[in-house]
């Protein structure tokens, strides 16, 4: 018989809500593609699911003893759960409060750009409103498809990428605080609240939920003194997000948007080690090709699958794009505060409308290719 020592145990700890979530969502899944999918009773669909579920309590009693019964039995009832939260629906978001305000915050947001930048620049508009609030009406066929073929779609679709910038500049920017224990509960809250406040802008759309959800956990994790753990993160995330939509996993942006967290958790530590470097342009330029080359591998296959092609130069695109569609992040919610002070928000309103064309003519050059 296998037993588990103390070692083993404390080591599954940390690995615990990895295991849940994953059952959870496995459940969720499971009964889905028996119930939707395949046809089959909702009733035995739903013994199906039990029955596997005993029978992974069994196998895990009976190759691990005693020490690990609670926790097979607890991730077979996640399991159950899901199967169950499936069944149930989830929470339905129309006539829901808190998203027809969302929506019209986004509309508000959306008015503003279109007096922000000079008229006339309708893809560069289309373009900013897709960046700051994930807002793709303006998006005509023939600039989605150049986007496309560079490898620069993704910029076009509000995801953990744009977070990730939000957070960066954040952090950036109240570091002046210091590292006080006041100071870090400080920046925590502002973070948070600032991310949220811009799911709010965005119409809390899925894929900004799912990012701003996933370092709510790990912020949390902090102030708990717990593991930091990106994937432990992710696997909380997900859970949550399965909780009040159980067919979220079946959404392309769900799957791509995961698939390029998990890419960057396991493959950009690597690729990042493979050069060493002691210039500081390299160290950039070395890591935004290791973020990129791990994104685009984790996501390749489902990329594929769904659109039946590749960017091939998706490498060259994002080193550029990246840092533009950062610099006009940054620099949107400063213009937009200050578009009525003439010293401010009209030359700003010039920058912005550059670094669009820019960003533009870059992913129309590389799309001809």
């Amino acid at each position: 018989m296998i037993t588990l020592s103390a070692e083993d145990i404390e080591m599954g700890k940390g690995r615990d809500i990895i295991t849940y979530a994953f059952a959870y969502i496995l459940g969720d899944v499971l009964w889905q593609v028996l119930f939707s999918f395949c046809g089959i009773p909702a009733d035995i669909a739903l013994a199906a699911l039990t029955v596997a579920a005993v029978c992974f309590c069994i196998a895990v009693l009976s190759r691990s003893g005693a020490a690990a019964a609670p926790a097979g039995l607890l991730t077979a009832c996640f399991g159950i759960t899901g199967a169950l939260g499936a069944v149930a629906g989830g929470i339905p978001r129309e006539g829901m409060l808190l998203f027809e305000k969302a929506a019209e915050l986004k509309a508000a947001v959306s008015g503003l750009l279109d007096s922000t930048l000079p008229a006339g620049s309708t893809d560069e508009l289309a373009v900013a409103k897709a960046l700051a609030i994930g807002d793709k009406s303006m998006i005509n066929a023939a600039l989605k498809s150049r986007y496309q073929a560079s490898g620069a779609m993704h910029l076009l679709a509000l995801s953990g990428l744009h977070v990730g910038v939000v957070y960066a500049f954040l952090n950036a920017f109240l570091s002046i605080l210091g590292n006080s224990p006041a100071a870090k509960a400080v920046k925590r809250i502002v973070i948070l609240a600032s991310l949220w406040g811009f799911a709010l802008v965005s119409g809390l759309s899925s894929s900004i939920c799912r990012a701003v959800t996933m370092i709510t956990v790990y912020e949390i994790c902090g102030v708990l003194k717990s593991d930091r753990n990106m994937l432990r993160s992710l696997a909380i995330s997900a859970l949550l997000i399965c909780l009040f939509n159980p067919d979220a996993p079946f959404g392309i942006g769900f799957q791509l948007s995961f698939s390029a967290v998990t890419g960057i958790y396991f493959l950009y530590p690597r690729i990042k080690a493979l050069l060493n470097y002691r210039s500081r342009i390299l160290g950039y330029i070395w890591n935004t090709l290791a973020l990129s080359i791990s994104c685009q591998a984790a996501t390749a296959p489902l990329a594929y699958l769904y659109f039946g092609s590749f960017p091939k130069y998706f490498m060259v695109t994002n080193l550029v794009a990246i840092p533009l569609s950062s610099a006009a992040m940054w620099l949107l919610p400063i213009t937009i505060a200050a578009r009525n002070i003439p010293f401010i928000g009209v030359p700003g309103s010039k920058i912005l409308l550059v670094i669009f064309q820019t960003l533009n003519t870059v992913v129309s050059i590389i799309a001809s290719l």
